[in-house]
């Protein structure tokens, strides 16, 4: 393998987040093995991303008992050394091989031997890059580490930069958002902000950023919907789900609806932790958000974020289709894949979530 292509690949990377999935079949193929996981765990929260071969098996792991519990992480994660480790740095062989780590869950899908570094980011995370190999195989060789030695400065100069980009990517977001009169944050899974235009405090104390940086709802109510939504945004990156939690208004000032919009591609930052958009719109007089706007905030087609948009405008589903010149099946079909991009299932929750204030 040409070393010097991933290292042109980890770079591009660094400026554009998608391209690091690009990154991790690469290495994986280094080392002989089936994938590589890029974990960043930080504030009692993980947030990942994966080779596609392995996309199930992070799947079941965060769904099991093991994570925050299995000896080859407590034992290999610590060890800030600058290089890559094996499971034999941190085991006998024949302590490693009764594990019940390997034994109970690695062992049923085939594999049992890894090759990994761990990196501190900007963010305070620890980053960890992770291959899994196949039993079968035995252990990641020595050449194979001394090969994927030779990237990890590559690797922690890339993940520096995209630390510094992501941050500044959120902090744009939510300054075009200021300019349409939308009080905005970029949180974490943890509700960390990341980034928050100013007025977003405007609305304390119904709405807070507490001495730990997260936001917190003073309705009972609506702070449990809040943790719970993020807490499923957070843990299934690959879905996007949506709330709309409502926030009863104060004697004098109406009352909101707080919208936390799950962060896809490009705009979910492993190395920033940012997972979500939470953005704010007062229960007065409404009017249809631009449609380049809902083409940018839920990930929607130029049509789809036109069908939308009339439809706030009050449009019956056959208005739309005359004034568009489709069917009103078309019209359906294109509502049909808006509900599923912004996590809604009637017409009137859809309304409700993009309405913005007058």
């Amino acid at each position: 393998m040409d070393i010097s292509a991933v290292v042109d690949d980890i770079y591009e990377a660094a400026v554009v987040p998608e391209a690091w999935t690009g990154v991790l079949d690469p290495m994986a193929a280094i080392s002989g093995a089936e994938g590589t996981l890029l974990f960043a765990s930080g504030e009692q929260r993980t947030h990942w991303m994966s080779s596609a071969a392995l996309e199930p098996f992070v799947t079941d792991w965060l769904s099991s008992k093991w994570p925050g519990t299995e000896e080859r992480a407590r034992r290999l994660i610590p060890m800030r050394e600058a290089r890559f480790l094996t499971d034999l740095d941190a085991f006998a062989r024949e302590e490693w091989e009764a594990d019940p780590y390997r034994v109970g869950f690695l062992e049923p899908r085939g594999l049992g031997w890894c090759v990994g570094t761990s990196i501190r980011s900007p963010a305070g995370d620890t980053l960890a890059f992770t291959s899994e190999r196949q039993w079968r195989k035995g252990p990641v060789e020595r050449d194979a580490v001394d090969r994927l030695d030779n990237l990890r400065p590559y690797l922690t100069r890339a993940a520096v930069l995209s630390a510094r980009i992501g941050l500044e990517r959120a902090r744009a977001t939510v300054n075009v958002l200021q300019t349409i009169g939308l009080l905005a944050a970029v949180l974490t899974g943890s509700r960390r902000v990341v980034a928050a235009n100013p007025d977003f405090e405007t609305n304390a104390p119904r709405i807070v950023i507490d001495a730990g940086d997260r936001v917190s709802f003073a309705n009972p109510a609506a702070q449990a919907l809040f943790v719970e939504a993020l807490a499923r945004a957070d843990g299934r990156p690959t879905l996007l789900i949506g709330r709309s939690i409502a926030v009863p208004g104060d004697g004098e000032r109406p009352a909101l609806v707080a919208h936390l919009l799950p962060l896809r591609g490009g705009g979910r930052d492993v190395f920033t932790g940012a997972s979500s958009l939470l953005y704010l719109t007062s229960l007065t007089t409404s009017k249809a958000p631009d449609v380049k706007l809902l083409e940018v905030l839920f990930d929607l087609t130029p049509a789809e974020a036109r069908i939308a948009g009339l439809l706030v405008e009050g449009k019956t589903v056959e208005a739309i289709a005359a004034a568009q010149g489709v069917t009103d099946n078309t019209v359906r079909m294109h509502l049909k894949s808006v509900f599923a991009e912004t996590g809604v299932n009637r017409q009137a929750q859809l309304v409700s979530l993009l309405a913005l204030p007058s």
